[in-house]
């Protein structure tokens, strides 16, 4: 069984588009008159540093991605569909739940919100320590400030998000308790945190306005791995999700369960694989294109 996973913000670089078929172009043109700017020539020439600001590159991620995933349908035929953070907005879109012009505009109402989150925080990976022990130095931190873990990405990565003097007291804490490393994110805020409810409130408001089908593909949940089959959990989990952690591990163990044998990441890049292959070795992992 296959499975097809969509990456998350990170992912953007200049050039990222550049081997789009003349077909797969229409996304981005159709995307480009609904977000008033060439979303394409973000793309190809940047500048980076635009591309990597929030609100320009959930646009540009999901929009390049659905490109490939039009492709890769053409010969294979994927039972399930994830997604990591962003990617699941992308996932629904695939799955046919949001058609692909709502989902620009849900996909940039997103960017823009989370880029202009009314508080002030900050992301911090953390290498080299495993799950019980980075929950114990968020504990111990949240006596300084709002901060949890917002990503359980492999067993020895994970990323804090919170409060700045919170996060950075959780990530002195972890380099005490021998932590490989600890990598600032260069984010606009600190995503997959109860700081950012008023962010995801603001946004449940404003999807209220799309249409939501069942989707053509079961989504497995950012947020408790469970299988996303109708419209209805499909909304809750765009808006659940800006404020709740990501667990990638559950996911993968949850793909497994259901019997996958393959997992492909469409998008540019292959950072889904490299989190993968750090938590199974049971599946065949594939980057597209």
């Amino acid at each position: 069984m296959i499975a097809c996973a969509f990456p998350g913000q990170g992912v953007q670089k200049v050039g990222m588009a550049a081997d789009l078929y003349a077909s797969q172009k229409r996304y981005f043109d159709q995307a480009s008159e609904i977000l008033g700017y060439d979303l394409l020539e973000l793309c190809q020439k940047g500048p980076l540093e635009k591309l990597s600001s929030t609100q320009y590159a959930q646009p540009a991620i999901m929009v390049t991605c659905i490109s490939f995933w039009s492709e890769y349908i053409k010969t294979a035929t994927p039972k399930v569909l994830l997604g990591h953070s962003l990617g699941m907005v992308t996932a629904f879109i695939a799955a046919g739940a949001v058609e692909f012009s709502d989902g620009v505009k849900i996909v940039a109402r997103r960017g823009e919100l989370m880029h202009d989150s009314p508080t002030p925080g900050q992301m911090t990976a953390i290498l080299g320590l495993d799950a019980d022990t980075v929950e114990e130095i968020v504990a111990q931190a949240q006596q300084v400030g709002t901060v949890t873990v917002a990503n359980y990405n492999c067993p020895d990565q994970y990323v804090i998000s919170g409060q700045t003097e919170a996060v950075e007291h959780a990530s002195k804490l972890a380099e005490e308790r021998g932590a490989k490393r600890t990598i600032k994110l260069g984010v606009s805020g600190p995503f997959h945190s109860s700081l950012m409810e008023r962010a995801a409130e603001q946004f449940g408001r404003y999807i209220e306005q799309f249409a939501f089908s069942d989707p053509k593909y079961p989504v497995i949940s950012n947020i408790n791995s469970r299988l996303i089959t109708t419209a209805e959990q499909v909304k809750m989990e765009l808006v659940a999700q800006i404020s709740k952690p990501v667990d990638w591990i559950g996911n993968i163990k949850a793909l497994e369960q259901l019997g996958a044998t393959a997992l492909v990441e469409i998008g540019p890049g292959n950072v889904l694989v490299g989190l993968t292959k750090r938590i199974t070795e049971n599946l065949e992992l594939i980057s597209f294109p």
